[in-house]
């Protein structure tokens, strides 16, 4: 009987090894402009494995804007908006997993992935005149077109909030001089639906950040060695290091969502990332795998034969 075992157990084993995996592609795609005075864009660049890039302006008058964006295949992500003054910023990450049903049957599918942390701020703290706003889109859809997860939140300055879908913790505050809302992160899990055997479907996860603002900026001379800004924040100096000089203050805004570590090998909290599951449905066979297990089959047989 303990032969008998084995010989199943072995048969079994080598029928299992016949069950495909799915295939997998990856398109990233960072993108996005700042706009202050001049206008500067960046992307689509693409890559296997990890993309990364971004612009920073600024011009004479005080106004400065950046936007940032990066990610890899191993799930992490980061759209960046932010700007002081007179300004417009946008952040795009989009990434396309491509997924193909290399099994012989029906196979049911499900993404894993991590929301980041992140944080939508608006501060004028020089009381300046002007107003803000920034917010996020985060969508992930198949085939382009079938929604599957829809998560956004926009501010502006006067406090007003529009949120669809709020992320874990999320909340806003008011600091006296401006607001902020801030979320904490939030693990998700989709039902990407059924393929069949053969059959593919493409998953787009689009993130995108902004931040603008029109705001009035205020010179005045830079007071010690090393100021930045003077008592309170500025966007720029043309002193910065030196005595004197002109110092800028004006209303600040920023948009962010995604790991800020910017390193192409970080995994999200607890290594959930940016994962495809599958389970098959009815699993069929396929003729090598049932000749194992006929071999099987037999050798428990012939063994059942010499016993007797």
């Amino acid at each position: 009987m303990h032969n008998k075992m084995k010989i199943l157990v072995a048969s079994l084993l080598a029928f299992g090894a016949f069950a495909a995996t799915s295939a997998q592609a990856d398109v990233l795609i960072s993108s996005g402009s700042a706009t202050a005075g001049s206008t500067s864009a960046f992307g689509p660049t693409t890559g296997t494995s990890y993309v990364s890039d971004g612009r920073y302006v600024n011009d004479a008058a005080g106004n400065s804007a950046s936007a940032y964006a990066w990610g890899n295949d191993h799930g992490t992500y980061r759209a960046d908006s932010s700007g002081q003054g007179t300004f417009d910023s946008t952040a795009v990450f989009h990434r396309t997993l491509q997924v193909i049903n290399g099994n012989a049957a029906a196979t049911q599918y499900s993404l894993n992935f991590f929301i980041y942390y992140g944080y939508l701020s608006i501060e004028n703290w020089a009381g300046v005149s002007g107003s803000g706003a920034t917010g996020y889109d985060l969508s992930i859809k198949r085939n382009g077109s079938t929604s599957l997860f829809g998560s956004s939140a926009h501010l502006d300055s006067s406090g007003n909030l529009t949120v669809n879908n709020a992320l874990n913790g999320a909340q806003l505050y008011s600091s006296g001089s401006g607001y902020s809302y801030n979320w904490n992160g939030t693990y998700v899990t989709l039902d990407l639906g059924v393929l069949g055997a053969g059959e593919s479907m493409n998953i787009d996860f689009d993130l995108v950040t902004t931040a603008s603002g029109s705001y009035a900026v205020q010179g005045y001379s830079c007071g010690y060695y090393g100021e930045y800004g003077g008592e309170v924040p500025s966007v720029m100096s043309d002193a910065y290091g030196d005595y004197g000089g002109t110092c800028y203050q004006t209303g600040q805004v920023t948009g962010a969502l995604g790991d800020p570590a910017d390193l192409s090998s970080t995994l999200p909290p607890g290594g959930v990332n940016f994962v495809v599951s599958s389970t098959p449905l009815n699993q069929v066979p396929a003729p090598g795998s049932l000749s194992l297990l006929g071999v099987g089959l037999g050798a428990m047989a012939l063994a059942r034969r010499r016993r007797r």
